[in-house]
């Protein structure tokens, strides 16, 4: 095995102790779905059947659809964003030879708009995106709250031919990752996440991306509610104007639009209390994390992180809830959701922002309770496994 770098020093390592007998301390079970397309039938009617297994026992399910040349896209479970990040620092673009995620951030700079730009400049981690539906990630993540990464390279493609008679071999090897390189360059990046996954003595989770996301969905609902009341009172004023009637054109009339009900005062108190929770036992967490290894007691710090371990197994599950979204009850992640009526595209902590959209400001109230608790259970979760750290140092 030749080359260079944190990967190839990796690769070598792993390879020395397989020679030994190593086995990696979880089984990775690799999977190939069929019947994607049709509903994601294969994957669904697995996952279902082995729901109670992996509600128990997945760590992380990490999925991949579509693979081309270009950018390394990172999506899902926000608890794994720290740990993506620092698997795409560790693996070549095979084109550039600058590390994906150095190329990621240059192409966010380039394109993205103003928030997007800061925090690829300014933030330690590129942030990675919320999960809808449209791939085999939702029966894990939307049904069963199993912690979920979806990857792939894509962007410099000649787009047009999904879902057509010329999305086929030809067209890839002649139009897209013709020598296959990218193909490579996303088993490195499954592979490394993959092994680093299996054989690290704690579950690589880090709450405290979580924690800023939640609060960063929390400020887009404010902005949410506020605009759906200043565009009501707004639309109403101009109908109270005769501004409508005053600009019909009597060779093309129309009809006005009906009033609007003003939303209510929406309180957020409960949800950002629970955010607030989160942030605080997110920092106990790191700090007792990294305090446990760099302890020199090594052997005692192990021993507790196989408890906390067992605690972390479970921290996505406690973000869904087995009542399920309103109109679906099926999904029941209380975070992540593909919108009722948008299909693949994500709505975060979507029964509260899909009840603003659609109106039903009456069941605002109860959704914010509901995806409280699970926050708050979150929260208090991570505390436990601070906790649990602190008392093997």
């Amino acid at each position: 095995m030749s080359g260079t770098g944190p990967l190839m020093e990796e690769m070598r390592a792993l390879g020395a102790l397989l020679k030994q007998g190593w086995k990696p301390k979880r089984t990775i079970v690799y999977c190939a779905w069929d019947g994607e397309e049709p509903g994601l039938l294969g994957s669904t009617e697995w996952a279902e059947a082995h729901a109670v297994e992996l509600q128990r026992k997945a760590a992380v399910y990490i999925n991949s659809d579509a693979n081309g040349r270009g950018f390394l896209g990172m999506a899902g479970s926000h608890s794994l964003e720290k740990f993506i990040n620092g698997v795409a620092r560790d693996i070549d673009d095979p084109e550039t030879h600058l590390t994906v995620w150095k190329r990621l951030q240059a192409a966010l700079i380039q394109n993205g708009g103003p928030d997007e730009k800061k925090d690829a400049r300014n933030r330690a981690d590129l942030r990675i995106g919320a999960l809808g539906s449209g791939s085999d990630f939702t029966p894990f993540l939307q049904h069963l709250g199993v912690p979920s990464l979806n990857l792939g390279y894509a962007g410099e493609d000649d787009s047009g031919i999904y879902h057509s008679i010329y999305d086929d071999f030809y067209w890839y090897t002649h139009y897209s990752d013709t020598s296959f390189v990218y193909g490579r360059a996303l088993a490195q990046t499954l592979g490394t996440a993959s092994m680093r996954l299996a054989d690290a003595d704690v579950l690589p989770y880090d709450y405290t991306n979580l924690a800023e996301t939640v609060h960063g969905y929390i400020d887009e609902l404010q902005k949410l509610a506020t605009g759906a009341a200043d565009a009501a009172r707004e639309r109403n004023l101009e109908i109270e104007e005769g501004s409508f009637a005053a600009t019909n054109d009597p060779h093309s009339p129309t009809i006005a639009p009906p009033a609007l009900t003003v939303p209510p005062h929406i309180s957020f108190a409960a949800l950002e209390n629970a955010a607030d929770s989160l942030t605080k036992a997110a920092e106990h967490y790191s700090n007792a994390y990294d305090k446990a290894m760099s302890s020199g007691d090594t052997s005692r710090a192990k021993s507790s992180l196989a408890a906390v371990d067992a605690i972390l197994e479970h921290s996505e599950h406690v973000l869904t809830d087995p009542k399920g979204l309103p109109m679906r009850p099926w999904f029941q992640h209380l975070l992540y959701a593909p919108g009722f009526y948008t299909g693949y595209g994500v709505k975060t902590v979507p029964e509260v922002r899909e009840a603003i959209e659609q109106k039903k400001y009456g069941d605002v109230d109860a959704a914010i309770t509901r995806v409280a608790g699970v926050v708050n259970a979150e929260a208090a979760l991570v505390e436990s496994a601070a906790t649990a750290l602190g008392k093997g140092q």
